[in-house]
């Protein structure tokens, strides 16, 4: 939704910092140093610290200061701000990522799918979109490598890495900064980081802390009959999904000697955010239909059928926030995608989160050794209103319990005059346990102690190790050859299932009690789910354990040119793979027990990294041709089951892709810098035969992959049929994402210092559902445009900045799920926000 404002014109006043950049930091750990106009940044994306123009990969980086200059929180406040990547909220649920490289990306917070772009926090790999989003407080950089990344980064680098590098305690000197932010809607942010060195040069302690609060966004519509309109004035206009949290970061550093230097960081995050709630929008009449939509009295029996049962129950009832411009279906105008219901009587979202991590490295004069350890623990407990209106129709509720170890040793070497070496090894050990209930019609008030409440469980165990290696050989000064290897093996197993039914238990403790979710028999393989067994008892399964392990290979092969100090070309070829695993949360037995494989995915490219005019002007590109094999394609399915749904996730696509990424960073006089790149990504598949909206099809016995026309019949009579999709898009996937921005830092006399920019965002149009080919899973293109204005006192020890970012309130589709039968719900956009923050250094 687009309104025209004033602050439109405000924008081209103030600026939003789209620098990639920061001031010079002090001896201790310095990341960034000034040269000419554009400040040298030092990357670690290869393990270990070189400047950002002479890593041989498409890499942007991200001061302390640019990220300062975002006013950001988490990652998704650095969304759009390097070429290819989108780094956004999965919308239903607080602090879970759905990050995209280059058109290839995961949507979900289910903890058995593994993410397509890995993130790492202080080294440490982040094995679930849930709760991925991050902290940016006291952030020493952020660094976006685009395109895999298997060999040094492993395992679900698939499509890019994201690596987030936390201040280290500094040894030397006693500081401190506190800041205040308050913005709509009801925003409210306190953050203070201290310093101490307590042993001058030996011993040092930092803590990095932050309250969080919001209101939301979303407002009650204040409708109780969907047929009739009527409003109840006592909810209308209530806040919901609101958020808010305290984050606890202390961080310790001892360095015995000049060779030793160990840093533990610990991480303390307790969330208590309202209930999550969604958009939920009925089928436009002119949706096309699904010829397979409808049994043979032509009742519905199809997500993508033309007509919701919401206008089966209410006729008089039609949402259309966003329309679908493919199918010409006009989007309502005078509706406000931030007016929905929500009528659980638990409206709450909770985390618990704790963290350690123990780094340390040893230098000789022959090369660093490295070693980290991690240990992270999460309960969560998400109440959602997924139907969005103020009757009970469909709700849900998630508890579940995370735990992770990690280990990582390295050695990076500059081996010889000749020779350049990084070697390492991982291993990875975590476990999940969820449980979900779920309200669906007739199954009476969403309580916790409701007998009629369907409920499932599931989790699983893995571990995954990997070793690997990388060598430069340097040929003559100007010309380098690069190999490099990684080796991994991942299991997964005691990976179980007590799929949907509605025997729940009396008095279910929402705070996790496991004890009391149904156990089931594990010889009991019944389906459909609720029918009834011996002596009349609902059936009730249990499904495993099962367990499968997969090994990979993850090859690099490059060469690498300085033509001149500033003049580097590059070209390479990488392999790497995303993990395969169970649908963990099938409501068939035949789906759970049957694991899905890797995706596969082989990248050639080349670039250039130039410096121009005593580096007042930086200008690189690349360009990528990528290969990707059994793409594991995730959609809702209608299912046997009390829900009427399953999530189905089979290897049945390939696809390729090309594109051409540009960066520009201009200083072409002192105190303004301007910042543009672009990213143009062709993706396409090349096969995709499945049945959406069905069991599994039949199966061409070599490839095993559906057979596309094939037609199979069912023991109950329904045929099933293989559809090409090869000519759908892929979900996330724009043609085009351009950025432009400008800073302009420059003195007020003796008054201090003033600081304006402003910046435009482009994104083209895509699709935003698992199901690409979907009506009303669209999203337009849309521009963006941020500013800020901000005064520092001579000293620079205060600061107060005035920020709006989409100050044109330009709001599409964030996302968009389908619900079996039953409807479909979607998110918005984050609309336009604004606030002032006020700093203080001491």
């Amino acid at each position: 939704m687009k309104k025209p404002v004033s602050l439109l014109s405000l924008s081209t006043a103030v600026a939003l910092a789209t620098s990639a950049g920061a001031y010079a930091q002090d001896q201790d750990g310095s990341l960034f140093s000034q040269k000419g106009g554009i400040e040298t940044v030092i990357s670690s994306a290869q393990k270990k610290q070189e400047s950002v123009q002479e890593v041989p990969i498409p890499v942007t980086a991200f001061s302390a200061d640019a990220i300062e200059r975002r006013f950001a929180v988490n990652l998704e406040d650095l969304n759009k701000l390097a070429p290819s990547v989108q780094l956004q909220s999965v919308g239903l649920f607080h602090g879970s990522s759905s990050f995209t490289v280059r058109g290839i990306g995961t949507s979900g917070v289910e903890s058995f799918d593994d993410p397509h772009v890995a993130v790492f926090i202080d080294g440490v790999y982040q094995p679930r979109n849930a709760w991925a989003l991050g902290n940016l407080l006291d952030v020493e950089s952020v660094e976006m490598l685009r395109g895999p990344q298997g060999t040094i980064y492993g395992r679900n680098a698939y499509s890019g890495a994201i690596t987030l590098k936390t201040q280290r305690p500094d040894l030397y000197d006693y500081t401190g900064k506190a800041s205040l932010q308050y913005g709509n809607p009801g925003k409210l942010i306190v953050s203070f980081v201290g310093n101490v060195p307590i042993v001058q040069e030996k011993f040092a302690m930092r803590l990095a802390t932050q309250f969080y609060k919001d209101s939301g966004f979303y407002k009650n519509d204040g409708i109780v009959d969907l047929g009739t309109g009527e409003i109840d004035e006592s909810i209308e206009g209530t806040r919901i999904q609101g958020n808010k949290f305290v984050y606890f970061r202390p961080s310790f550093r001892f360095t015995p000697n000049d060779a030793l230097d160990i840093t533990l960081t610990t991480e303390f995050i307790r969330q208590r955010g309202d209930g999550t709630v969604s958009l939920n929008p009925s089928y436009d009449p002119r949706t096309p239909a699904n010829t397979n939509c409808g049994d043979a009295a032509g009742t519905p029996a199809a997500y993508n059928c033309n007509t919701s049962v919401f206008e089966l129950l209410y006729p008089g009832f039609n949402r259309n926030y966003f329309g679908d411009g493919r199918v010409g279906i006009d989007r309502d105008k005078t509706a406000d995608p931030y007016r929905v219901g929500y009528n659980l009587p638990y409206n709450d979202s909770d985390l618990n989160s704790y963290m350690a991590t123990l780094n340390a490295d040893y230098t000789t004069d022959f090369g660093t050794f490295s070693v980290l350890g991690n240990y992270a623990f999460q309960r969560s407990t998400i109440n959602t209103d997924t139907d969005g209106t103020n009757i009970n129709f469909f709700s849900s509720t998630r508890f579940e319990d995370y735990e992770t170890y990690q280990f990582e040793a390295h050695f990076v070497s500059d081996f010889s005059e000749t020779v350049d070496m990084i070697a390492g090894l991982f291993y990875l050990y975590d476990t999940y346990q969820l449980g979900q209930l779920l309200w669906t019609p007739g199954s009476g008030d969403f309580t916790y102690d409701n007998p009629k409440m369907a409920q499932f469980q599931n989790g699983q165990e893995r571990k995954t190790w990997a070793a690997y290696t990388q060598f430069e050989v340097h040929f003559t000064d100007q010309l380098s050859a690069v190999a490099g290897i990684r080796y991994s093996w991942e299991k997964k197993f005691n990976v179980y299932s007590v799929p949907n039914n509605t025997v729940a238990n009396q008095g279910l403790d929402p705070n996790s009690d496991w004890s009391k979710f149904p156990v089931g028999d594990p010889n009991n393989f019944c389906s459909p789910i609720g029918t009834k067994g011996t002596a009349g008892t609902p059936c009730v399964a249990y499904w495993g354990p099962v367990d499968n392990s997969w090994d990979n290979f993850a090859p690099r092969i490059g060469l690498n040119f300085k033509a001149t100090d500033d003049i580097m070309l590059f070209a390479f070829w990488q392999r790497a793979y995303k993990s395969g695993g169970f649908v963990n949360n099938a409501s068939e037995y035949t789906t759970f027990v049957q694991p899905y494989g890797e995706e596969l995915i082989d990248n050639f490219e080349g670039g250039f990294k130039t410096e121009w005019f005593d580096s007042r002007l930086q200008f690189n590109g690349n360009i990528y041709y990528q290969k990707l094999k059994g793409l594991q394609r995730q959609v809702i399915r209608p299912a046997n089951n009390t829900t009427g749904q399953e999530t189905f996730i089979s290897n049945a696509a390939d696809a390729r892709s090309y594109g051409l990424e540009l960066e520009v960073i201009a200083v072409p006089v002192d105190g303004l810098t301007i910042n543009a790149n672009m990213a143009y990504n062709n993706i396409k598949y090349t096969s995709y035969c499945a049945d959406l909206d069905g069991p599994e099809p039949t199966m061409n016995p070599a490839s095993q992959r559906p057979v596309c026309g094939a037609q199979t019949q069912l023991a109950n009579g329904t045929w099933i049929v293989a559809t090409d999709y090869r000519d759908t898009a892929l979900t996330f996937a724009p043609k085009l994402i351009a950025n432009l921005g400008w800073t302009y830092d420059f003195p007020v006399g003796n008054m201090g210092n003033v600081s304006i920019g402003q910046s435009f965002s482009y994104t083209s149009k895509m699709t935003v559902a698992a199901n690409a080919d979907l009506p009303r899973a669209d999203r337009r293109a849309m521009l963006l445009v941020d500013a800020q204005v901000s005064w520092e006192s001579p000293t620079g020890q205060y600061k107060v900045s005035v920020w709006g970012k989409n100050l044109t309130n330009e709001i599409e589709r964030l996302s968009m799920t389908p619900v079996s039968s039953l409807f479909s719900f979607e998110q918005g956009t984050r609309p336009r926000t604004y606030g002032v923050t006020l700093t203080a250094d001491f």
